[in-house]
């Protein structure tokens, strides 16, 4: 099967009009807003571009974080599936006058030389992909040999999820009904995998050396948890997230976020078998 093929199959397995207008909720509060802001500045710092790098954002989205990077001095490429989500982006590269790229591709079959890219950048949305895998492979491929993969994800095995899942399984021992809203710890419909910790850190390295991890925010998904900082005085609030975020940096598995940055093995990739839950 040549190339051509395998990515019109992998057409038809994507949301080519997936739009993120559904991401951010109506109501945001602290802890929201905070994860949020930390997930971008930590990935960013991993990240920390330089001028002339080749960088690739992989589910580049709106190119919100393409077009950062872009004023740092690199020169950054978009890799986007949605139709919906290239048009977002191209509106705001022009907005800002950044010198970026957005094309359309999956992560699964990039459409570069390999040892090509000084950089790649996949965040918030490697649970999207149909096969996280082959875009670990594909991405080690495209590397250049002293290049770096920076990959964060929401940890569905982080420390709030499982007090979440806890607290409202004694909830609704005692009656209480949650009104058929899907809880945060449940994946969304449009996600494919759940990734945790664990799964995230071996399956990055069957294709990657992962050189350092890293968690940010903690506590998110406790019930009333957001709707208790959201009355607390501002300054109060920012000091309780600040320092649960600092136990998440030091142990990662519990944070809300994870994040990897990676760098080439000696050996060549080779595509390995992965399991998760959907």
């Amino acid at each position: 099967m040549n190339e051509s093929s395998t990515v019109e199959e992998m057409k038809g397995k994507v949301d080519l009009e997936w739009d993120d207008g559904h991401v951010v909720p109506e109501v945001v509060n602290p802890e929201v807003e905070f994860l949020f802001r930390r997930m971008i500045e930590a990935t960013h710092q991993k990240v920390n571009p330089r001028r002339g790098e080749k960088i690739l954002d992989i589910g580049c989205g709106r190119a919100t974080d393409g077009v950062l990077l872009a004023m740092k001095g690199a020169t950054v490429i978009g890799l986007e599936p949605s139709n919906a989500m290239i048009a977002h982006a191209k509106n705001h590269i022009a907005e800002n006058r950044a010198d970026m790229a957005v094309i359309w591709g999956v992560g699964e079959h990039l459409p570069f030389r390999p040892q090509s890219l000084d950089k790649v950048v996949c965040k918030g949305a490697l649970d999207h992909f149909v096969d996280p895998a082959m875009v670990m492979q594909q991405m080690a491929m495209a590397l250049k040999p002293e290049g770096k993969v920076i990959i964060s994800i929401a940890n569905f095995g982080s420390l709030g999820f499982k007090l979440g899942r806890g607290i409202w399984w004694l909830m609704r021992l005692v009656g209480f009904k949650d009104g058929g809203v899907r809880m945060p710890w449940e994946p969304p419909s449009d996600h494919t995998y759940r990734f945790d910790y664990a799964l995230l850190k071996r399956m990055a390295s069957n294709y990657l050396e992962v050189e350092q991890t890293t968690g940010t925010s903690l506590l998110f998904g406790i019930p009333w948890w957001g709707s208790f900082l959201g009355k607390c005085p501002r300054g109060i609030s920012l000091a309780i997230l600040n320092t649960l975020d600092r136990i998440a940096r030091l142990v990662p598995s519990l944070g809300d976020v994870v994040i990897l940055r990676c760098k080439p093995k000696n050996e060549a990739p080779t595509m390995a078998q992965d399991s998760a839950t959907s």
